[in-house]
């Protein structure tokens, strides 16, 4: 018992560290809704108002009030979250160095069955691969050593959003607000998706480092002056170097004097070389396999993404307004930065509640499966009905 007591009160006190520097800006109210509702939505596991309230403790008795209490900070102009996101990023961004990989991405936010929420759109289900109304959401993580991933930006919108005017508008937002978060630190990395003009125009802007995959169809400019498909110019690299599977080229892109770096890796069993460009300097073997693994490290941003939809429960909410879904998406967010900031600064947690994984979940490589049931098997245990609500998010503001 002493020890389950001593863990309540060290996972409390890392609570308190975390959510501290995010909230010295806030007023009273939004300090006490987020320490308040970040440890409610780890330990429930779930988006969901009516979920997270059954493990909120602030000595009301009246459930509708309470109820009623947490929609309105969803959905208020006064339960705005900017200055909370600023000062996460900025806190955290001390765990950023400068070779680290930054990786970014776009997601959807399936809602099926709805049809009224305001600016609904259609997105494509990544798990059903068809159409359905929903929104996209631009997610950003650093991926840090030992395996740890530290959210930096859910950012829920849609097109048809007068404020938000196009998908490439929204990335540029996300991409300078983190940027300028974190210093310039790290090495963005994405898929073809961003192999745009735009995003390039962006990175350049705010003088990032980036990787990032290519279609082939891009035209560049070698040091010789010659303008070439990119699929082409590696094609005939290897051409010359048939034994090399890593080949790589210092190229420009046309209307920018910047010089930039493709690299190709050809693998067995695949019929088109993986194609990447990068502003990271490469003049050898050693320089190509680094960016190789730069965009290695980017399955992590899908890892992220699932373990949010499945465990934390982004995409279930049970709430029909825009801008609650927004709020919902950033304390995701930040539930998923307290279990970073936990791997980070306390082994002996982190040990504790690993010990608590049921054996289901022993050999899931992604650890924030099994750190997050720990916490939830502790909370059952320790607390077995879920209606005498576990004191861990803080009882009252």
């Amino acid at each position: 018992m002493l020890d389950k007591d001593f863990l309540i009160c060290k996972v409390r006190t890392e609570l308190f560290e975390f959510i501290q520097p995010m909230t010295e800006q806030l007023d009273r109210p939004r300090k006490k809704f987020l320490r308040q509702v970040i440890g409610a939505i780890l330990l429930s596991g779930s988006l969901v108002v009516t979920e997270i309230a059954r493990w909120v403790r602030d000595g009301c008795s009246d459930r509708f009030y309470q109820l009623k209490r947490l929609l309105n900070h969803l959905v208020s102009l006064e339960g705005d979250l900017s200055e909370a996101i600023c000062s996460y990023r900025q806190f955290m961004s001390r765990y950023i160095q400068q070779e680290t990989p930054i990786l970014i991405d776009i997601t959807d936010i399936a809602k099926p069955r709805a049809r009224r929420i305001k600016y609904l759109a259609m997105v494509r289900d990544g798990s059903e691969d068809k159409l359905v109304p929903g929104y996209w959401c631009v997610e950003v993580y650093a991926h840090l050593k030992g395996k740890r991933v530290l959210p930096l930006a859910m950012d829920v919108f849609s097109i048809d959003d007068p404020v938000i005017g196009s998908q490439n508008l929204q990335i540029d937002k996300t991409v300078k607000a983190v940027n300028e978060a974190i210093n310039n630190k790290g090495v963005w990395v994405a898929d073809r998706g961003f192999d745009g003009s735009n995003s390039y125009e962006t990175w350049f802007s705010q003088k990032c480092n980036f990787v990032v995959r290519q279609r082939g169809d891009r035209n560049v400019i070698t040091t010789n002056n010659v303008c070439i498909l990119e699929r082409d110019l590696v094609e005939h690299i290897r051409q010359n170097n048939p034994q090399c599977d890593i080949v790589w080229a210092k190229v420009y892109l046309p209307n920018n004097k910047k010089p930039l770096y493709l690299v190709a890796s050809f693998q067995q069993g695949y019929d088109e070389p993986l194609i990447l460009l990068t502003t990271l300097v490469v003049e050898n073997i050693q320089q190509a396999k680094q960016v190789l693994w730069y965009y290695g490290r980017r399955w992590t941003c899908e890892e992220a993404g699932r373990f949010l939809k499945n465990r934390v429960g982004l995409e279930r909410f049970r709430i029909r307004r825009y801008e609650a879904i927004q709020r919902l998406a950033i304390l995701a967010m930040f539930a998923m930065g307290f279990l970073t900031w936990v791997l980070i600064t306390s082994r002996q947690i982190t040990i504790w509640l690993l010990s608590f994984t049921s054996r289901f979940r022993k050999q899931v490589p992604f650890i924030y499966y099994r750190l997050l049931d720990g916490l939830q098997e502790f909370g059952r245990l320790r607390y077995p009905s879920r209606d005498k609500l576990l004191p861990l998010p803080l009882e009252n503001g």
